[in-house]
């Protein structure tokens, strides 16, 4: 084997494998749109007998299953800025075409709604493991920077106390002594909060 085919060969194998990839993708996005698009037709034929009264039960229908399929898709079900493409042609730039268009935006909230009432507003999402969504939990838990929790500031650690200079010549013998009275404390009022110690369930 060349020079030429060994450095051929790991390409060709790359690019196999990329495609192979793109194509597994493509194939489940297919099978994703067939899905949702099933589901918003048996939603609406489910759901269809509450708009029989409207104006453009056509376009409302179509916004209906836009919706359901936006819920289906992991969309949050709020209406977009733009209708569809289609609404863009110029017969729809009169009066009686805005009618149609707002009709449209009042079936997507309405299917949206209706994909959330059937349970279907995380139907996209893909579940991890309890010990994987521990570690998440664990990992955003921020650290209590002002010791609010404890009393005392965890983010910087105590200094170690000095005595001044002139103190440090003296002990504790030389320490004059203070009277009795100063050392007689005041005893709980009737306003001091009384500490109770906690009781255990199962004492």
């Amino acid at each position: 084997m060349n020079t030429k085919s060994k450095i051929l060969l790991p390409a060709l194998l790359f690019v196999a494998i990329s495609g192979c990839s793109s194509m597994f993708h493509s194939a489940v996005n297919c099978e994703i749109a067939i899905r949702n698009k099933v589901l918003a037709q048996k939603a609406w034929g489910h759901w269809s007998w509450c708009y029989e009264q409207l104006d453009y039960p056509l376009h409302f229908a179509r916004g209906f299953k836009a919706g359901y399929r936006d819920v289906l898709n992991g969309g949050s079900g709020c209406q977009p800025t733009l209708p569809p493409e289609c609404y863009w042609k110029p017969n729809f730039q009169s009066h009686e075409g805005r009618a149609k268009i707002n009709s449209w935006f009042d079936g997507f909230s309405h299917g949206a709604l209706a994909a959330q009432q059937d349970g279907y507003g995380n139907l996209g999402e893909i579940p991890i493991s309890p010990t994987a969504r521990a570690n998440i939990e664990n990992a955003q838990r921020q650290p209590d920077p002002h010791g609010l929790a404890t009393g005392f500031n965890t983010a910087q650690p105590l200094a170690p106390m000095t005595l001044p200079s002139e103190m440090n010549e003296h002990t504790l013998e030389d320490a004059p002594e203070l009277p009795d009275d100063v050392l007689d404390l005041p005893g709980p009022s009737q306003h001091d909060p009384v500490l109770i110690p906690p009781i255990r369930p199962y004492e």
